[in-house]
């Protein structure tokens, strides 16, 4: 009785453990796993939801949650190893014994002795005392499962980096489609022109062509520049989970920011404290440790404790308390050399798991580093940008002025054109480019989650 006192008091020592462990109810709600359905009105879409929406719908981060639920049940079977088991059993029979089947047999006597009726309820309870395997495999459980979850949440920032560059990608063509349209607008005056200098004797016909030749390549480069932008918004909107023919229009108009000032000993300070994949690389070492420990353990004894209690008689209203307790001690002895190699297993995938981990904080310096340098150097790219547009405008300018003047010929007007087209566009890509690297910083420190919006100036 004191043994089974014993191993009902851990019980009460072991159900906080199980607590602490539990896990909410996976979200198995079918509406996450469909699509947006088809409405007339327009969507409006900000940055902020366009993201709340792929990781909603997008495939790789369900998969990964689902995994996060499979990491959690087995850590709970794992943790069921070392909970006691309490089950319950009501039980009335009758029995007719045959004496003949034990080897009896007396003359003159009947073979068959009975009807014995029997009431047995009881409570058995199976709990382990010492169980160091069992340990060990609830702590490689537990490891495996935080790198799950550091996993998923590295899916979450790619996810959120697919998304918000699709998005960034669409407002950089609809960017490009403004000036393009400006541009037509440019080239339709100044073929008026040319041909109002035409009419008036003031110019040949071949300066109407040239202009003519340019108005043509604006609507070309129109028409390209519309059906990337519609095959653009169909990425985005299959992304974010909305249907093919549903409108939307984007809120978010991103503009250039400079990024937060910070050295590269602060950026790495920050990415060692948030980076997942270096969660991860450190939670599967620990893991593999624990598998080993398991391994290891094969060898050593356990201890568990057996009991239960009842009523026992031949009937409801003449039964009688009974129980049995029983401790058993198991000692392993020899197991043909299973545990030695699987011993030798979990050390080598010990020593591949710290390989990856040095290998991950080794690269976060370079991850960072780099990230910082393209921020850098797009943010340069769009000053120089920026200036050579003005410039080319200025020139376009001047160059209208001497035509008008008719002290310039249409080819100088036709090269200032193509060089505003160039510098606009050189200004729109170089904005993109300082947004995405902006982005990859946030991926190098590991803040994707928490500081996207903020570095590229979207709204949640």
């Amino acid at each position: 009785m004191r043994i089974l006192l014993a191993g009902l008091a851990g019980v009460g020592l072991l159900i906080p453990v199980a607590a602490a462990g539990q896990t909410s109810t996976p979200d198995t709600d079918p509406a996450r796993l469909t699509r947006t359905a088809l409405t007339s009105s327009v969507i409006q879409l900000s940055l902020g939801d366009a993201i709340a929406r792929g990781l909603q719908y997008n495939l790789t981060a369900i998969l990964q949650d689902e995994q996060r639920h499979l990491a959690s049940s087995a850590r709970l079977e794992a943790l069921a190893a070392l909970i006691p088991h309490v089950s319950g059993t009501v039980r009335e029979s009758v029995q007719v014994l045959n004496t003949a089947s034990f080897g009896f047999t007396f003359p003159g006597l009947p073979t068959l002795l009975g009807p014995f009726p029997l009431f047995d309820a009881r409570v058995a309870m199976s709990a382990p005392l010492f169980d160091p395997r069992a340990l060990a495999e609830l702590r490689h459980e537990r490891a495996n499962e935080r790198a799950v979850a550091a996993d998923y949440r590295s899916v979450r920032e790619t996810v959120i980096l697919a998304v918000g560059n699709l998005y960034l990608q669409v407002v950089a063509d609809q960017a490009r489609l403004d000036a393009v349209h400006s541009q037509l607008a440019t080239a339709e005056a100044l073929v008026q022109l040319m041909t109002d200098r035409n009419a008036s004797g003031l110019v040949a016909r071949i300066e109407v062509l040239r202009q003519q030749v340019q108005l043509e390549n604006a609507r070309a480069t129109l028409i390209a520049t519309e059906n990337e932008l519609a095959k653009r918004r169909l990425q985005l909107a299959r992304a974010v989970g909305l249907d093919a023919a549903q409108p939307y229009d984007l809120t978010d108009r991103v503009t250039f920011t400079p990024a937060p000032a910070m050295s590269v000993d602060e950026a790495v300070t920050r990415a060692t404290s948030h980076r997942q994949d270096l969660r991860a690389a450190e939670a599967r070492l620990e893991a593999a440790r624990a598998a080993n420990s398991s391994a290891l353990a094969r060898h050593s004894p356990s201890l568990r404790v057996d009991g239960d209690v009842g009523l026992l008689g031949p009937t409801a209203r003449s039964a009688e308390r009974t129980y049995s307790v029983a401790a058993t001690v198991h000692v392993p002895i020899f197991d043909g050399n299973e545990g030695r190699a699987q011993a030798a297993a979990a050390d080598a995938v010990v020593r591949q798991r710290e390989a990856e981990l040095a290998d991950v904080a080794t690269a976060l310096r370079f991850d960072v580093s780099a990230a910082l340098l393209d921020v850098s150097a797009a943010a340069a790219a769009v000053d120089v940008a920026r200036s050579a547009e003005a410039l080319a405008r200025e020139e376009l300018t001047q160059a209208e002025d001497r035509v008008r003047a008719g002290v310039a010929s249409s080819i100088e007007l036709t090269q200032a054109q193509e060089a505003v087209s160039h510098g606009t566009e050189q200004y729109i890509a170089s904005v993109y480019n300082h947004t995405i690297a902006k982005a990859s910083l946030a991926r190098a420190l590991g803040e994707v989650d928490t500081q996207f919006l903020a570095l590229v100036g979207g709204r949640p």
